[in-house]
Protein backbone atom coordinates (compact mmCIF):
# COMPACT_ATOMS: atom_id res chain seq x y z
CA UNK A 1 0.00 0.00 0.00
CA UNK A 2 1.22 3.40 -0.78
CA UNK A 3 1.25 6.40 1.13
CA UNK A 4 -1.02 8.22 -1.21
CA UNK A 5 -3.61 5.39 -0.46
CA UNK A 6 -3.58 6.15 3.02
CA UNK A 7 -5.13 9.89 3.10
CA UNK A 8 -7.34 7.93 0.31
CA UNK A 9 -8.37 5.47 3.15
CA UNK A 10 -8.47 7.73 5.78
CA UNK A 11 -10.99 10.26 3.80
CA UNK A 12 -13.05 7.13 2.87
CA UNK A 13 -13.49 5.99 6.63
CA UNK A 14 -14.28 9.87 7.47
CA UNK A 15 -16.87 10.34 4.71
CA UNK A 16 -18.39 6.93 5.72
CA UNK A 17 -18.32 7.49 9.75
CA UNK A 18 -19.69 11.12 8.23
CA UNK A 19 -22.46 9.34 6.21
CA UNK A 20 -23.17 6.74 8.56
CA UNK A 21 -23.89 8.87 11.25
CA UNK A 22 -25.66 11.57 9.12
CA UNK A 23 -27.62 8.52 8.33
CA UNK A 24 -28.45 7.48 11.91
CA UNK A 25 -28.52 10.98 13.14
CA UNK A 26 -31.62 11.84 10.48
CA UNK A 27 -32.96 7.73 11.58
CA UNK A 28 -32.62 8.91 14.98
CA UNK A 29 -34.50 12.53 14.25
CA UNK A 30 -36.73 10.30 11.77
CA UNK A 31 -37.53 7.84 14.47
CA UNK A 32 -37.75 10.81 16.92
CA UNK A 33 -40.45 13.01 14.97
CA UNK A 34 -42.62 9.90 14.48
CA UNK A 35 -42.57 9.14 17.69
CA UNK A 36 -43.24 12.77 18.07
CA UNK A 37 -45.97 13.01 15.94
CA UNK A 38 -47.53 9.52 16.99
CA UNK A 39 -47.37 11.26 20.45
CA UNK A 40 -49.19 14.06 19.37
CA UNK A 41 -51.92 13.14 16.91
CA UNK A 42 -52.54 9.66 18.16
CA UNK A 43 -51.69 8.61 21.78
CA UNK A 44 -51.92 12.25 23.50
CA UNK A 45 -55.97 12.28 22.48
CA UNK A 46 -56.75 8.74 22.93
CA UNK A 47 -55.95 9.34 26.57
CA UNK A 48 -57.49 12.17 26.72
CA UNK A 49 -60.73 11.27 24.94
CA UNK A 50 -60.11 7.90 27.43
CA UNK A 51 -59.88 9.64 30.44
CA UNK A 52 -62.85 12.07 29.57
CA UNK A 53 -64.80 8.99 29.08
CA UNK A 54 -63.90 7.37 32.33
CA UNK A 55 -64.60 10.60 34.11
CA UNK A 56 -68.13 11.18 31.98
CA UNK A 57 -68.66 7.06 33.64
CA UNK A 58 -67.67 7.77 37.04
CA UNK A 59 -70.37 11.27 37.02
CA UNK A 60 -73.08 9.28 35.65
CA UNK A 61 -72.58 6.48 38.01
CA UNK A 62 -72.45 8.63 41.19
CA UNK A 63 -75.70 10.76 40.41
CA UNK A 64 -77.74 7.67 41.16
CA UNK A 65 -77.40 8.36 44.30
CA UNK A 66 -78.18 12.70 44.55
CA UNK A 67 -81.72 11.44 42.04
CA UNK A 68 -82.66 8.89 44.92
CA UNK A 69 -81.82 11.42 47.15
CA UNK A 70 -84.37 13.55 45.16
CA UNK A 71 -86.92 11.08 45.13
CA UNK A 72 -87.11 11.00 49.13
CA UNK A 73 -89.73 12.69 50.71
CA UNK A 74 -88.65 15.13 53.66
CA UNK A 75 -87.91 18.37 55.26
CA UNK A 76 -86.35 20.89 52.57
CA UNK A 77 -83.28 21.38 55.28
CA UNK A 78 -83.07 18.05 55.86
CA UNK A 79 -82.62 16.57 52.53
CA UNK A 80 -80.62 19.36 51.51
CA UNK A 81 -77.89 18.36 53.93
CA UNK A 82 -78.50 14.63 52.68
CA UNK A 83 -77.33 15.99 49.13
CA UNK A 84 -74.57 18.17 50.60
CA UNK A 85 -73.35 14.96 52.28
CA UNK A 86 -73.27 12.99 49.26
CA UNK A 87 -71.59 15.82 47.28
CA UNK A 88 -68.80 15.70 50.27
CA UNK A 89 -68.53 11.70 49.89
CA UNK A 90 -68.20 11.95 46.16
CA UNK A 91 -65.01 14.05 46.82
CA UNK A 92 -63.64 11.90 49.37
CA UNK A 93 -62.96 9.17 46.38
CA UNK A 94 -59.04 9.28 45.55
CA UNK A 95 -56.56 7.16 43.75
CA UNK A 96 -55.42 4.52 45.74
CA UNK A 97 -51.92 4.44 44.37
CA UNK A 98 -51.44 8.23 44.79
CA UNK A 99 -53.90 9.33 46.82
CA UNK A 100 -55.43 11.91 44.38
CA UNK A 101 -59.04 12.82 44.22
CA UNK A 102 -60.92 11.78 41.13
CA UNK A 103 -63.51 14.92 41.25
CA UNK A 104 -62.06 18.11 42.40
CA UNK A 105 -65.15 20.35 42.24
CA UNK A 106 -69.20 19.26 42.16
CA UNK A 107 -71.57 21.83 41.26
CA UNK A 108 -75.48 21.13 41.40
CA UNK A 109 -78.09 23.02 40.19
CA UNK A 110 -81.53 22.63 40.77
CA UNK A 111 -85.29 23.70 39.60
CA UNK A 112 -86.71 25.38 42.13
CA UNK A 113 -90.40 24.67 40.91
CA UNK A 114 -89.73 21.09 40.76
CA UNK A 115 -87.56 20.11 44.10
CA UNK A 116 -88.73 21.48 47.42
CA UNK A 117 -85.32 22.96 48.68
CA UNK A 118 -84.01 25.89 50.76
CA UNK A 119 -83.32 28.90 48.01
CA UNK A 120 -80.19 28.76 49.12
CA UNK A 121 -79.63 25.08 48.66
CA UNK A 122 -80.39 25.08 44.76
CA UNK A 123 -77.04 25.93 43.58
CA UNK A 124 -74.61 23.99 45.31
CA UNK A 125 -71.18 23.73 44.73
CA UNK A 126 -68.45 21.76 46.60
CA UNK A 127 -64.65 21.28 46.20
CA UNK A 128 -62.32 23.73 44.99
CA UNK A 129 -63.01 27.32 44.15
CA UNK A 130 -61.21 26.95 40.75
CA UNK A 131 -60.40 23.96 38.78
CA UNK A 132 -59.41 25.53 35.29
CA UNK A 133 -57.96 22.23 33.38
CA UNK A 134 -60.59 20.04 35.15
CA UNK A 135 -62.34 17.40 32.96
CA UNK A 136 -65.76 19.08 32.97
CA UNK A 137 -69.28 16.38 32.95
CA UNK A 138 -72.56 17.91 32.78
CA UNK A 139 -75.51 15.54 33.94
CA UNK A 140 -78.69 15.65 34.37
CA UNK A 141 -80.64 14.79 37.14
CA UNK A 142 -84.11 13.58 36.06
CA UNK A 143 -87.35 12.47 38.43
CA UNK A 144 -88.03 9.01 37.66
CA UNK A 145 -92.08 9.48 37.80
CA UNK A 146 -92.30 11.91 35.21
CA UNK A 147 -88.87 12.05 33.08
CA UNK A 148 -88.47 15.82 34.10
CA UNK A 149 -85.73 17.96 33.92
CA UNK A 150 -84.73 18.54 37.74
CA UNK A 151 -81.36 19.87 37.78
CA UNK A 152 -78.24 19.93 36.45
CA UNK A 153 -74.72 18.40 38.27
CA UNK A 154 -71.68 19.40 37.11
CA UNK A 155 -68.39 17.24 37.97
CA UNK A 156 -64.58 18.75 37.36
CA UNK A 157 -62.54 15.35 37.48
CA UNK A 158 -58.66 15.79 38.02
CA UNK A 159 -56.73 15.99 35.44
CA UNK A 160 -53.63 15.31 37.34
CA UNK A 161 -54.15 11.44 36.28
CA UNK A 162 -53.27 12.72 32.65
CA UNK A 163 -51.02 15.16 32.97
CA UNK A 164 -48.50 13.70 35.07
CA UNK A 165 -48.74 10.67 32.36
CA UNK A 166 -48.37 13.02 29.42
CA UNK A 167 -45.40 15.13 31.01
CA UNK A 168 -43.58 12.27 31.98
CA UNK A 169 -43.84 10.49 28.45
CA UNK A 170 -43.34 13.51 26.49
CA UNK A 171 -39.96 14.41 28.77
CA UNK A 172 -38.83 11.47 28.47
CA UNK A 173 -39.26 11.78 24.45
CA UNK A 174 -37.53 14.96 24.29
CA UNK A 175 -34.32 13.45 26.12
CA UNK A 176 -33.90 10.84 23.77
CA UNK A 177 -34.80 12.42 20.06
CA UNK A 178 -30.71 12.18 19.22
CA UNK A 179 -30.26 8.97 19.98
CA UNK A 180 -31.84 5.66 18.69
CA UNK A 181 -31.45 3.45 21.49
CA UNK A 182 -32.11 5.93 23.51
CA UNK A 183 -35.08 6.41 21.56
CA UNK A 184 -36.25 3.17 21.63
CA UNK A 185 -35.60 2.62 25.30
CA UNK A 186 -37.08 5.79 26.44
CA UNK A 187 -39.99 4.62 24.02
CA UNK A 188 -40.43 1.58 25.19
CA UNK A 189 -40.06 2.90 28.90
CA UNK A 190 -42.46 5.56 28.58
CA UNK A 191 -45.10 3.10 26.93
CA UNK A 192 -44.51 0.86 29.86
CA UNK A 193 -45.77 3.82 32.30
CA UNK A 194 -48.63 4.24 29.60
CA UNK A 195 -50.09 1.03 29.71
CA UNK A 196 -49.78 0.51 34.09
CA UNK A 197 -51.71 3.76 34.25
CA UNK A 198 -54.05 2.43 32.16
CA UNK A 199 -53.96 -0.85 34.20
CA UNK A 200 -54.35 1.23 37.33
CA UNK A 201 -57.52 3.64 36.03
CA UNK A 202 -58.83 0.49 34.85
CA UNK A 203 -58.45 -1.33 37.95
CA UNK A 204 -59.49 2.31 40.13
CA UNK A 205 -63.39 1.57 37.18
CA UNK A 206 -63.52 -1.94 37.99
CA UNK A 207 -64.02 -1.24 41.87
CA UNK A 208 -66.07 1.54 41.06
CA UNK A 209 -67.57 -1.13 38.89
CA UNK A 210 -67.39 -3.71 41.57
CA UNK A 211 -68.55 -1.62 44.60
CA UNK A 212 -71.59 -0.28 42.85
CA UNK A 213 -74.91 -1.37 45.17
CA UNK A 214 -76.86 -1.05 41.13
CA UNK A 215 -76.35 -3.52 38.48
CA UNK A 216 -74.14 -2.39 36.32
CA UNK A 217 -73.09 -4.13 33.01
CA UNK A 218 -70.18 -3.42 30.35
CA UNK A 219 -71.67 -4.57 26.60
CA UNK A 220 -69.57 -4.03 23.23
CA UNK A 221 -72.09 -2.32 21.06
CA UNK A 222 -73.67 -4.73 18.45
CA UNK A 223 -74.79 -8.64 19.24
CA UNK A 224 -73.49 -10.63 21.85
CA UNK A 225 -73.16 -10.89 25.44
CA UNK A 226 -71.73 -9.03 28.12
CA UNK A 227 -68.05 -8.33 28.59
CA UNK A 228 -68.20 -7.67 32.14
CA UNK A 229 -71.07 -7.49 35.03
CA UNK A 230 -70.48 -6.41 38.77
CA UNK A 231 -71.88 -9.09 41.00
CA UNK A 232 -75.28 -6.96 41.43
CA UNK A 233 -76.06 -7.44 37.99
CA UNK A 234 -74.71 -11.13 37.42
CA UNK A 235 -77.52 -11.69 40.78
CA UNK A 236 -80.15 -9.41 39.06
CA UNK A 237 -80.18 -10.78 35.55
CA UNK A 238 -79.28 -14.44 35.78
CA UNK A 239 -75.60 -13.78 33.95
CA UNK A 240 -73.93 -17.25 33.50
CA UNK A 241 -70.60 -17.80 31.10
CA UNK A 242 -71.81 -19.01 27.54
CA UNK A 243 -69.50 -20.83 25.41
CA UNK A 244 -68.13 -18.03 24.09
CA UNK A 245 -67.02 -17.36 27.87
CA UNK A 246 -69.42 -13.59 28.04
CA UNK A 247 -71.98 -13.65 30.51
CA UNK A 248 -75.34 -14.14 29.03
CA UNK A 249 -78.92 -14.88 29.82
CA UNK A 250 -82.57 -14.81 29.22
CA UNK A 251 -83.70 -11.55 30.87
CA UNK A 252 -80.73 -9.66 29.65
CA UNK A 253 -81.61 -10.73 25.65
CA UNK A 254 -85.04 -10.12 26.17
CA UNK A 255 -83.83 -6.51 27.56
CA UNK A 256 -81.34 -6.22 24.40
CA UNK A 257 -83.78 -7.07 21.93
CA UNK A 258 -86.24 -3.99 23.72
CA UNK A 259 -83.43 -1.83 22.28
CA UNK A 260 -81.13 -0.18 25.14
CA UNK A 261 -81.82 4.16 25.41
CA UNK A 262 -78.75 5.54 23.36
CA UNK A 263 -78.46 9.05 24.98
CA UNK A 264 -76.40 9.93 27.87
CA UNK A 265 -79.32 10.66 30.50
CA UNK A 266 -81.54 9.18 28.41
CA UNK A 267 -83.72 6.67 30.54
CA UNK A 268 -86.12 3.89 30.06
CA UNK A 269 -88.61 1.69 32.16
CA UNK A 270 -88.55 -2.01 31.64
CA UNK A 271 -89.60 -5.43 33.32
CA UNK A 272 -87.17 -7.67 33.79
CA UNK A 273 -87.64 -11.47 34.39
CA UNK A 274 -85.32 -12.46 37.43
CA UNK A 275 -84.05 -15.58 38.49
CA UNK A 276 -86.65 -16.36 40.39
CA UNK A 277 -88.74 -16.14 37.33
CA UNK A 278 -90.74 -12.84 38.87
CA UNK A 279 -90.88 -9.83 36.38
CA UNK A 280 -89.28 -6.41 38.39
CA UNK A 281 -89.17 -2.94 37.51
CA UNK A 282 -86.38 -1.55 36.52
CA UNK A 283 -84.87 2.22 35.09
CA UNK A 284 -82.51 1.19 32.65
CA UNK A 285 -80.01 3.89 31.07
CA UNK A 286 -76.73 3.07 28.64
CA UNK A 287 -73.54 5.18 28.93
CA UNK A 288 -71.51 4.89 24.94
CA UNK A 289 -68.14 4.33 26.43
CA UNK A 290 -64.56 3.21 24.45
CA UNK A 291 -63.14 0.36 27.60
CA UNK A 292 -59.70 -0.87 26.21
CA UNK A 293 -60.44 0.82 23.03
CA UNK A 294 -63.20 -0.91 22.40
CA UNK A 295 -66.51 0.96 21.63
CA UNK A 296 -68.67 -0.28 24.09
CA UNK A 297 -71.68 0.56 26.11
CA UNK A 298 -72.55 0.49 30.59
CA UNK A 299 -75.55 -0.52 31.20
CA UNK A 300 -77.09 0.08 34.96
CA UNK A 301 -80.17 -0.56 36.56
CA UNK A 302 -82.08 0.74 38.99
CA UNK A 303 -85.23 -0.88 40.68
CA UNK A 304 -87.89 0.84 41.07
CA UNK A 305 -90.59 -2.72 41.89
CA UNK A 306 -91.17 -1.18 45.35
CA UNK A 307 -91.75 2.62 43.99
CA UNK A 308 -93.96 0.81 41.23
CA UNK A 309 -95.70 -1.21 43.97
CA UNK A 310 -96.85 1.64 45.94
CA UNK A 311 -97.61 4.09 42.94
CA UNK A 312 -100.27 1.10 42.13
CA UNK A 313 -101.39 1.11 45.55
CA UNK A 314 -101.79 4.87 45.36
CA UNK A 315 -103.92 4.72 42.09
CA UNK A 316 -106.26 2.04 43.40
CA UNK A 317 -106.78 4.47 46.68
CA UNK A 318 -107.60 7.34 44.83
CA UNK A 319 -109.46 5.37 43.14
CA UNK A 320 -111.52 3.37 45.69
CA UNK A 321 -113.79 3.91 48.47
CA UNK A 322 -111.69 3.15 51.44
CA UNK A 323 -115.36 1.42 53.67
CA UNK A 324 -116.40 -1.23 51.21
CA UNK A 325 -113.53 -1.47 48.41
CA UNK A 326 -115.91 -0.30 45.78
CA UNK A 327 -114.89 2.31 42.90
CA UNK A 328 -115.13 5.81 44.06
CA UNK A 329 -117.54 8.65 42.83
CA UNK A 330 -114.02 10.10 41.38
CA UNK A 331 -113.64 7.25 39.53
CA UNK A 332 -117.38 6.24 38.16
CA UNK A 333 -117.57 9.74 36.84
CA UNK A 334 -114.29 8.95 34.95
CA UNK A 335 -115.13 6.17 33.71
CA UNK A 336 -118.66 7.35 32.58
CA UNK A 337 -117.43 10.15 30.61
CA UNK A 338 -115.56 7.16 28.34
CA UNK A 339 -118.11 5.45 27.99
CA UNK A 340 -120.35 8.28 26.87
CA UNK A 341 -117.83 9.37 24.34
CA UNK A 342 -117.55 5.66 23.56
CA UNK A 343 -121.17 5.29 22.84
CA UNK A 344 -121.41 8.49 21.14
CA UNK A 345 -118.86 7.62 18.71
CA UNK A 346 -120.16 4.30 17.79
CA UNK A 347 -123.77 4.62 18.76
CA UNK A 348 -123.39 1.59 21.20
CA UNK A 349 -126.40 1.43 24.12
CA UNK A 350 -125.79 2.94 27.60
CA UNK A 351 -127.37 2.63 30.69
CA UNK A 352 -126.71 3.98 34.14
CA UNK A 353 -128.35 2.51 37.48
CA UNK A 354 -128.46 5.24 40.42
CA UNK A 355 -129.62 3.36 43.76
CA UNK A 356 -129.94 4.80 47.36
CA UNK A 357 -130.20 2.75 50.42
CA UNK A 358 -133.82 3.41 51.64
CA UNK A 359 -134.42 4.84 55.22
CA UNK A 360 -130.64 4.22 55.47
CA UNK A 361 -130.45 7.06 58.33
CA UNK A 362 -133.03 4.84 60.33
CA UNK A 363 -130.23 1.54 60.13
CA UNK A 364 -127.46 4.30 61.43
CA UNK A 365 -130.06 5.37 64.58
CA UNK A 366 -131.53 2.84 65.26
CA UNK A 367 -128.12 -0.06 65.20
CA UNK A 368 -125.55 2.02 64.94
CA UNK A 369 -123.06 3.29 62.00
CA UNK A 370 -121.01 0.06 63.07
CA UNK A 371 -123.94 -1.81 61.67
CA UNK A 372 -124.61 1.18 59.03
CA UNK A 373 -121.09 0.61 57.44
CA UNK A 374 -121.93 -3.09 57.48
CA UNK A 375 -124.85 -2.80 55.61
CA UNK A 376 -123.10 -0.24 52.83
CA UNK A 377 -119.91 -3.09 52.68
CA UNK A 378 -122.21 -6.06 51.80
CA UNK A 379 -125.09 -3.96 49.39
CA UNK A 380 -121.87 -3.23 47.47
CA UNK A 381 -120.34 -6.56 47.51
CA UNK A 382 -123.69 -7.35 46.45
CA UNK A 383 -124.03 -5.49 43.59
CA UNK A 384 -120.73 -6.59 42.20
CA UNK A 385 -122.24 -10.22 42.13
CA UNK A 386 -125.46 -8.63 39.66
CA UNK A 387 -123.71 -7.62 37.07
CA UNK A 388 -121.89 -8.39 34.23
CA UNK A 389 -118.15 -8.29 33.68
CA UNK A 390 -117.69 -5.38 31.94
CA UNK A 391 -119.99 -3.31 34.30
CA UNK A 392 -118.89 -1.03 36.58
CA UNK A 393 -120.41 -0.56 40.28
CA UNK A 394 -119.26 1.70 43.10
CA UNK A 395 -120.10 3.92 46.29
CA UNK A 396 -121.62 7.30 44.37
CA UNK A 397 -121.85 9.03 47.81
CA UNK A 398 -123.15 7.94 51.11
CA UNK A 399 -125.74 5.54 50.65
CA UNK A 400 -125.73 6.22 47.23
CA UNK A 401 -124.23 3.73 44.57
CA UNK A 402 -123.95 3.87 41.03
CA UNK A 403 -124.20 1.36 38.12
CA UNK A 404 -122.78 1.79 34.65
CA UNK A 405 -123.99 -0.90 31.95
CA UNK A 406 -122.24 0.00 28.57
CA UNK A 407 -124.45 -1.77 25.60
CA UNK A 408 -127.26 -2.05 27.52
CA UNK A 409 -130.85 -0.60 26.79
CA UNK A 410 -133.28 0.68 29.57
CA UNK A 411 -135.32 -2.89 29.24
CA UNK A 412 -131.94 -4.75 29.82
CA UNK A 413 -130.74 -2.05 32.74
CA UNK A 414 -134.36 -2.35 34.62
CA UNK A 415 -134.05 -6.00 34.49
CA UNK A 416 -130.44 -5.61 36.28
CA UNK A 417 -131.70 -2.99 38.89
CA UNK A 418 -134.68 -5.73 39.89
CA UNK A 419 -132.02 -8.03 40.24
CA UNK A 420 -130.08 -5.75 42.26
CA UNK A 421 -133.28 -4.78 43.97
CA UNK A 422 -134.48 -8.20 44.79
CA UNK A 423 -130.91 -9.83 46.40
CA UNK A 424 -130.30 -6.66 48.79
CA UNK A 425 -134.05 -6.99 49.78
CA UNK A 426 -132.85 -11.16 50.26
CA UNK A 427 -129.67 -10.39 52.46
CA UNK A 428 -130.18 -11.83 55.98
CA UNK A 429 -128.55 -9.72 58.80
CA UNK A 430 -127.82 -10.86 62.75
CA UNK A 431 -129.49 -8.22 63.89
CA UNK A 432 -133.35 -8.75 64.59
CA UNK A 433 -135.63 -6.18 63.09
CA UNK A 434 -132.95 -5.22 60.20
CA UNK A 435 -134.57 -5.07 56.93
CA UNK A 436 -132.62 -3.15 53.98
CA UNK A 437 -134.15 -2.44 50.61
CA UNK A 438 -133.23 0.02 47.71
CA UNK A 439 -134.60 2.30 45.44
CA UNK A 440 -133.35 2.70 41.93
CA UNK A 441 -133.66 5.57 38.78
CA UNK A 442 -132.86 4.11 35.65
CA UNK A 443 -131.46 5.98 32.63
CA UNK A 444 -130.62 5.28 28.96
CA UNK A 445 -127.75 7.46 27.10
CA UNK A 446 -129.73 9.88 24.35
CA UNK A 447 -126.97 12.59 24.38
CA UNK A 448 -126.80 13.44 27.51
CA UNK A 449 -123.20 14.40 29.12
CA UNK A 450 -122.44 13.22 32.58
CA UNK A 451 -124.55 15.44 34.67
CA UNK A 452 -127.44 15.48 32.63
CA UNK A 453 -127.44 11.12 32.64
CA UNK A 454 -126.78 11.18 35.96
CA UNK A 455 -129.29 13.91 36.91
CA UNK A 456 -132.29 12.03 34.63
CA UNK A 457 -131.24 8.97 36.80
CA UNK A 458 -131.24 10.82 40.35
CA UNK A 459 -135.20 12.14 39.45
CA UNK A 460 -135.97 8.81 38.91
CA UNK A 461 -134.52 7.83 41.99
CA UNK A 462 -136.50 10.41 44.08
CA UNK A 463 -139.69 8.64 42.19
CA UNK A 464 -138.97 5.82 43.19
CA UNK A 465 -138.77 6.70 46.86
CA UNK A 466 -141.77 8.93 46.34
CA UNK A 467 -143.52 5.90 45.05
CA UNK A 468 -142.78 3.74 48.28
CA UNK A 469 -139.46 3.00 48.13
CA UNK A 470 -137.95 -0.97 47.73
CA UNK A 471 -138.83 -0.22 43.30
CA UNK A 472 -137.51 0.56 40.08
CA UNK A 473 -137.96 3.72 37.96
CA UNK A 474 -137.49 4.23 34.38
CA UNK A 475 -138.25 6.07 31.36
CA UNK A 476 -142.30 7.06 32.01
Amino acid sequence: MNDRALPTRRRFSLTLERNLAVIFALLGILLTTLIALHWVLVIEPTLRADAESRSRAFAQAQTSGIETLLRNEGRPDELANAIRTELDAVLLLKDESTGTPFVRRITLVLDEDLVTLPTASLELARGVEQCMDCFVTQVPLYDPDGHLLVGIATFYSSPQFLNDLVRSVRGKLLWVGGAMLLVIGFAWFGASRVLRRLAESESNLRTLFEAAPFPMILAEHGPGGVTQANQAAKTYLALEPDSTGRLNSAAWEALAADGLPAGIGEQRETQILTRDLSRRWAVVSAIPIRFSGVSSRIVSLADISELKATQQELRMASLTDGLTGAYNRRYLLQKLAEEIERARRYGDALSVILLDLDAFKTINDTFGHRVGDEVLVKVASTLRTCVRDVDVSGRYGGEEFLVILPHACATVAIEVAERIRSAVKALTWSQNGLRVTVSSGVCEYAGQDVDGLVEIADQRLYRAKEGGRDRVVGAS
